[in-house]
């Protein structure tokens, strides 16, 4: 079952008119990793500022809110972390918005950093598609612990803080690829693990 199949059989909810219901589900469709060259049009700092308050606006455990954001809108900021580690998503991105932890800040028993800032991410991911940019979710370049002590010396982090993740944001150079997703019918059980519909 499709995305687009999924959609037609929502309850409809009396609240909420029904073209906004399915807008948001197409943002979701339109969704994919963008890991091509991107336009160099320039993107609106107040379109940064909106896909950055609505991964602000993630759930959080505990309320923990551990993920930082910092806002890249231009070449000039972007390009000292192509330096650092020259991505293919990163190199050719008119602007960027890396989102930052600090461990350092647990401050509950349980530690909910990996779920905040993914959250975060996944969110302005959506954000940036509703606007009509493309994006990419961009993590593997920082793993390497010299390159993430790098990354944070020429963003300007304390080094107690962790770059989780990049995301590039810009309007695509073309169609991106879209990798298929697995059957919905491979991902799903119905009441008990393995069992169909």
């Amino acid at each position: 079952m499709s995305l687009k199949e999924s959609t037609k059989k929502i309850t409809k909810n009396p609240c909420l008119e029904e073209d906004k219901k399915l807008e948001f589900f197409e943002v979701i469709q339109k969704r994919y990793s963008h890991k091509e060259k991107f336009l160099p049009n320039s993107v609106a700092l107040s379109d940064l500022e909106l896909i950055a308050q609505a991964g602000l606006l993630a759930p959080s455990g505990n309320n923990s809110q551990y993920a930082r954001l910092i806002i890249l809108p231009d070449r000039e900021s972007l390009q000292p972390l192509c330096d650092v580690s020259p991505a293919e998503g990163l190199l050719t991105a008119p602007a960027a918005i890396a989102v930052l932890t600090d461990p350092s800040a647990q401050a509950y028993q349980w530690n909910f950093e990996v779920e905040d800032y993914s959250a975060c991410a996944a969110q302005m991911l959506l954000a940036a598609t509703a606007l009509g940019y493309s994006s990419l979710w961009l993590d593997s370049p920082y793993f390497d612990e010299d390159k993430q002590k790098k990354a944070l010396q020429v963003l300007g982090a304390p080094s107690t803080y962790h770059l989780r993740v990049v995301l590039p944001i810009g309007f695509p150079d073309g169609e991106g690829k879209r990798r298929e997703k697995m059957p919905f019918e491979k991902r799903v059980s119905y009441k008990i693990f393995g069992k169909a519909k």
